[in-house]
Order: structure tokens, then C-alpha cells, then sequence
């Protein structure tokens, strides 16, 4: 396997190497054992697969009561979408 086959299918299966079609698999091993570029191109993939995943978001606590308490202090009367009058 050489450098342009391996950052193929990298591209194609992702840097988990043990989810590569099972014949490129031991070829691929072999060459990161050698290959420092093989090495740094999944490195490379690792890293974007993390600075692309979603972290975990949570809310501040309160914040679901601080909302439901302006929304019950706001003396703005609800809205009722716009009508078209009748073209009749």
C-alpha cells in the first residue's frame, strides 16, 4: 500500500482502521509501522474527527426557570399571524 491508497481510504472509512474492508487492513497497519507520513495523514483525520464532533452543551442551571418566569412576566399580548383578506 502506498501514501495515495492510504489517504484514500481514509477518506472513504474515517481513522478507525479496524472498520477498513478487512483485505486493505493488515496492508495498512504495515505501512503505519513504517510510514511516518501514513502516521501524520491519521493524525491529521483524528483531529478533524474531533474538532468536528459535538461536545456535550448543557444549560447553565435555572435556565429553564428563569425563561418560564420572563415569559410569565411579559405583559406583551400574544400575536396572531397576519390574515389575507378574501380576494372575493
Amino acid at each position: 500500500m502506498d501514501i495515495p491508497e492510504f489517504e484514500d481510504l481514509l477518506g472513504r472509512h474515517g481513522e478507525d482502521v479496524s472498520s477498513w474492508p478487512e483485505d486493505r487492513r493488515d496492508a495498512a497497519l504495515a505501512l503505519l509501522r513504517t510510514s511516518e507520513q501514513a502516521r501524520a495523514a491519521l493524525a491529521e483525520a483524528q483531529l478533524l474527527r474531533r474538532a468536528l464532533s459535538p461536545g456535550t452543551v448543557r444549560a447553565p442551571d435555572g435556565l429553564v426557570d428563569r425563561i418560564m418566569q420572563k415569559a410569565r412576566q411579559s405583559d406583551v399580548a400574544p400575536t396572531r399571524p397576519a390574515t389575507k383578506p378574501d380576494k372575493n
